[in-house]
């Protein structure tokens, strides 16, 4: 399986809140998302999701993918589902390396924003979407090098008005063929004031 791993399924969760994550054969988070279903609270709903997984090594990974939720009573983890697979040590196309997964940042506050790609004319952008998709803020990057894997970065600094919550940091470039969005890297990041 290649990063970012698309994940999707059902859940009859409370108020349609669940998490998926990805873990190593040690336990250690390497990536971690909170999803909401369609539906919940005695409904079953469905949800997709996908976990910015950045490949660490020259090897494969043997990691699991797990869907949960946590208890409204004690927060401990309940409903678990995993499942085992192998992670290619194959870089994606863009991945991001800083922010990761679960990162907190203030509204207003400074963001690095760092990754490698392999992209055309080293062109490539990065957007922060609300849970709705909406772009509230995008940034055009440029790599080191067009057409073989470099590295980008750039301290951006976010909208003092956003609103705390979750939001998707999207690193993606377009098709020189017809302009379309494509290879999208997405890790979720945390807004609290």
């Amino acid at each position: 399986m290649r990063s970012p791993i698309e994940l999707a399924g059902t859940a009859n969760t409370f108020e349609a809140q669940l998490l998926v994550d990805a873990v190593d054969e040690a336990g250690d988070f390497l990536c971690i998302r909170t999803v909401t279903a369609t539906s919940g609270s005695g409904t079953e709903g469905t949800w997709a999701a996908t976990l910015g997984v950045v490949p660490e090594s020259d090897s494969d990974l043997a990691i699991t993918l797990r869907a949960y939720e946590r208890s409204a009573k004690d927060g401990s983890i309940i409903n678990l589902v995993e499942r085992p697979v192998t992670l290619s040590a194959e870089h994606p196309t863009i991945f991001l390396t800083s922010p990761v997964c679960g990162d907190t940042v203030a509204p207003g506050g400074a963001l690095a924003v760092q990754g490698r790609a392999t992209v055309f004319e080293a062109a490539l952008t990065v957007e922060l979407r609300n849970a709705a998709g909406t772009v509230v803020f995008s940034r055009n990057l440029l790599t080191q090098e067009g057409g073989v894997e470099s590295g980008f970065g750039e301290i951006v600094t976010l909208p003092a008005d956003l609103p705390t919550g979750l939001y998707d940091l999207v690193a993606y470039n377009t098709s020189a063929k017809d302009g379309s969005i494509q290879n999208e890297f997405p890790v979720q990041v945390n807004v609290q004031g």
